[in-house]
């Protein structure tokens, strides 16, 4: 009771001290608001023109666990599965089996004048283009967690998947080193 109470004045106590992030979103008009499970974790930003939005934007975004660097916006994506057990020791499991969830931490522009708010929606536009080569590169991979669980016996079926995981998410590292977090794709904003 005193651990679940603790984790529950955590939690409340994070609430408290990050007012500026707001409530999950779907993602609809964005490149992956076709794909299940994909919410988006905006942090609001404001300011009378670019240069102070770019300041919000610089003082509120998220670390990327993989490099440490502060980055505009980050993906987050997790995968669970499940399989069964057959004949001979060997476990199968369908793309159905395979539950995939994200969170997109991204900007969100308020109280912006007109011509902040063009500039931002390109800008924003151009990031969450960015983080869908990370989401979809997931959600399109998904069978090689599958097909993994299905190549190896029930005893190993579980380190198969944690291997396929782990070949997606070294895509994640390789393709924000080819675009530089974006930098070579993203429509700069400031």
């Amino acid at each position: 009771m005193l651990k679940l109470l603790t984790r529950s004045l955590f939690a409340l106590s994070c609430l408290i001290a990050a007012p500026t992030v707001a409530m999950a979103q779907r993602p609809e008009g964005t490149p992956f608001a076709d794909i299940s499970n994909v919410t988006i974790l905006p942090y609001d930003v404001e300011g009378r023109d670019t240069a102070a939005v770019r300041r919000a934007i610089d003082k509120a975004r998220p670390t990327d666990p993989n490099d440490g660097k502060r980055v505009d916006a980050l993906s987050r994506y997790n995968f669970r599965w499940r399989w069964r057990s057959g004949a001979q020791g060997k476990c199968s499991t369908t793309l159905e089996d395979v539950v995939f969830t994200a969170t997109v931490t991204a900007p969100r522009l308020i109280n912006g004048s007109p011509k902040v708010n063009e500039r931002f929606d390109r800008f924003i536009t151009s990031l969450y283009a960015h983080e869908d080569g990370h989401i979809r590169y997931a959600w399109d991979h998904r069978s090689d967690i599958a097909a993994a669980i299905n190549s190896a016996t029930c005893a190993t079926a579980n380190e198969a998947a944690l291997a396929a995981v782990k070949t997606i998410s070294e895509h994640d590292i390789a393709y924000d080193k080819a675009t530089r977090h974006g930098a070579t794709t993203v429509i700069p904003f400031d």
